[in-house]
């Protein structure tokens, strides 16, 4: 064998031009394989690789989908009234910065209880987990970071294990790092983990929000589980009752929730597309073969009738293919690392879902395979020529034994044909795909995205409540954040440019008496400066308070089909406990253009209250800039906040 291996290394240097198209168009089918699944293998492949018997304990109305939040009292009363689970678990965004070195870092951190990370099969690669008891007051100042918190901000370093560093409102000790790429459930993505501990606040029983995990009891099933929660006793709050009139417990698994968040079908897409350029890559390569076969016919026939067995002949063949093969796969790990990073600027480089991927031993696994698989296939056509061949009639001159007979001519045709029939799907494909992509940048957003942006932010639990008091610390973090050099506007309100959901809360009366289910948001005044929105009659809110609201287009086209909405009463369906007797229902003072809230579904209905309703949810700030850093500026920006509260926190910049 390594004879044949010299040999095909010399035969292969006689043939450069032959060897590098080869080498370049298999590394380019590889390389691209290697990189695209890099990508898909988490979703596709490693995403539901929890524990089969942990399960999400959700709610929903009509069970069609998990609702991944409940209750703390639905917790207890879920771990006291049933049997059916041997460990429950929480998890909870809590509120508070992450601050190393007294500046605020770019994270989010989780509280979990002692027990969620080894229920899901997670154990730190350096240092150790919670312990039994350290999800109690003052026994909860540890935590456990990323992998890729450690080397970004903790210097990767074994000595990083004993670090200090503020989280949410205590000085916590780092005992724990996770294994670069850890699984983790998506929507318990995070940086840090520090054990849950938080008291309920009777006046707010559904503060904080809960993921709550159960793990079954052996001989358990999930619709006997789900069955003996349903019948758990709750002692629900009479404020909520009729919210949660039709609730039911749903059992999601971790891959239920998982499919909800990442879309698989579009990442099987993407691997069928790069399946066909991977066919590509190999038809060519075994067409260059049987062409470079071709002209060492009279070669292979001597060799064969000088003795050499059909099998050593191939194995020649093999060699080279298997030299090709090694060659294009190492090219390829420099196509992939090219390919990849672009990738990650595709997603914009923030996707939660490409965070930990890269190419590592899995991916370099599939490059040795598809090294083995590519090599095989170049070869097969060659090596099958070789055990049919007739010696005799290759030997003469101008001998067609080996050279394109009938059959060997209708084979490279349909090998042509496959080829051409692959490249016209892979055409196809990405022209719809540019067409699709074409057609979303035409979508009108309802708000003007240069030079915008959006910051979500989570306040401190003494935020105020009150209308006046709640406006004025708003305008104060407004003004704070018009300090930030390069920012032109600020406006606050709901959070209503593609945050990427739509609910219906609020239900009004529609055309005929007919109840219509409608979405209730509102923002500040100057709002529409900073977000660029668009006002299509009437006039914008001027008062901070009042009976007068915004609709958008969709609302009025809706309830008003061919008249002017403005100066019309809208009413709602449900009693109004803080309306007078004499209360006539809102009335509509301007018609917004639709705001999109996903830009693959049409528009929802939308009413704009003033922005004394609600004060405390106007967690979004919309920020005009001329600045063209955005990172910079989301630094800039996080600062700001710091200095003005610790406690402030900035959730997500987008």
């Amino acid at each position: 064998m390594l004879s044949d291996l010299r040999y095909a290394v010399r035969a292969l240097a006689r043939s450069r031009s032959f060897a590098l198209v080869t080498i370049l168009t298999l590394a380019v089918g590889i390389g691209s394989a290697a990189s695209i699944f890099s990508v898909t293998d988490w979703v596709l492949f490693r995403a539901n690789g929890f524990p089969k018997d942990v399960y999400l304990i959700g709610g929903t109305g009509d069970q069609s989908q998990p609702m991944p939040v409940r209750f703390d009292y639905m917790a207890r009363a879920y771990a006291e009234n049933t049997r059916v689970m041997s460990a429950f678990a929480k998890a909870s965004q809590r509120p508070g910065n992450v601050v190393l070195d007294a500046e605020p870092v770019a994270t989010n951190w989780l509280g979990v209880s002692a027990n969620l990370l080894p229920m899901l099969g997670i154990q730190p690669v350096l240092g150790r987990g919670f312990l039994p008891g350290e999800d109690v007051e003052s026994a909860d100042r540890v935590v456990v970071v990323s992998h890729q918190f450690w080397t970004q901000h903790l210097g990767g370093r074994p000595d990083a294990l004993g670090r200090s560093i503020r989280v949410g409102d205590a000085v916590c000790t780092v005992v724990g790092v996770l294994r670069a790429g850890q699984d983790l459930p998506l929507f318990l993505w995070n940086d840090v983990f520090r054990p849950l501990t938080y008291r309920v606040n009777p006046a707010t029983p559904w503060e904080p929000n809960l993921y709550l995990f159960g793990q079954l009891r052996p001989g358990i099933s999930r619709e006997q589980a789900a069955q003996a929660l349903a019948a758990a006793k709750t002692d629900t709050p009479a404020r909520m009752r009729a919210f949660l009139a039709d609730d039911h417990a749903v059992l999601s698994s971790m891959a239920d929730v998982n499919r909800q968040f990442l879309h698989p079908e579009a990442f099987w897409m993407l691997l069928g597309a790069v399946g066909f350029l991977y066919a590509i890559a190999c038809l060519n390569a075994s067409n260059l073969m049987l062409v470079r076969m071709l002209g060492q016919r009279r070669e292979l026939c001597i060799r064969l009738a000088l003795g050499a067995g059909r099998l050593r002949v191939i194995r020649l063949l093999v060699a080279e293919s298997a030299i090709l093969g090694v060659l294009a796969s190492l090219a390829g790990v420099l196509v992939a690392n090219w390919l990849f990073p672009l990738l990650i600027r595709a997603a914009g480089n923030a996707d939660y879902r490409m965070t930990f991927w890269n190419l590592d031993w899995r991916a370099v696994g599939v490059m040795a395979m598809l090294t083995v698989i590519t090599s095989l296939l170049i070869v097969t056509v060659p090596a099958v020529r070789v055990l049919r061949a007739s010696i005799n009639i290759g030997l003469r001159e101008g001998g067609a034994a080996m050279g394109e007979s009938r059959g060997l001519g209708r084979l490279r045709s349909l090998s042509v044909v496959l080829q051409a029939t692959f490249a016209v799907i892979l055409l196809a494909g990405a022209g719809l795909m540019i067409r699709t992509l074409h057609h979303l940048q035409q979508v009108n957003l309802g708000f003007d995205p240069a030079g915008r942006l959006k910051l979500q932010i989570a306040f401190a639990p003494d935020f105020p409540q009150a209308s006046d008091a709640a406006l004025a610390r708003l305008r104060e973090i407004q003004g704070r954040l018009m300090r930030v050099p390069g920012v032109r506007a600020v406006g606050f309100g709901y959070d209503i440019l593609l945050p990427g959901y739509y609910f219906a809360t609020v239900a009004l009366e529609g055309p005929e008496g007919k109840p219509i289910r409608v979405a209730m948001s509102g923002f500040g005044i100057g709002y529409q400066e900073a977000a660029g929105l668009t006002l299509r009659r009437g006039q914008w809110l001027t008062r901070s308070n009042g009976n007068e609201i915004l609709v958008n287009e969709s609302f009025a086209g809706t309830f008003w089909p061919g008249k002017d909405p403005v100066g019309q009463l809208v009413r709602t369906t449900e009693p109004n406990s803080s309306a007078s007797a004499d209360w006539k229902g809102w009335q509509v003072v301007g018609v917004v253009g639709d705001i999109r809230s996903t830009v693959r579904d049409a528009p929802g209905l939308f009413m704009y209250g003033p922005e004394g309703w609600g004060p405390a949810g106007h967690t979004a700030f919309i920020l005009r800039t001329t600045r063209t850093d955005s990172e910079a500026l989301a630094g800039a920006v996080r600062k700001e906040l710091y200095a003005y509260d610790p406690r402030i926190v900035a959730a997500r910049i987008v």
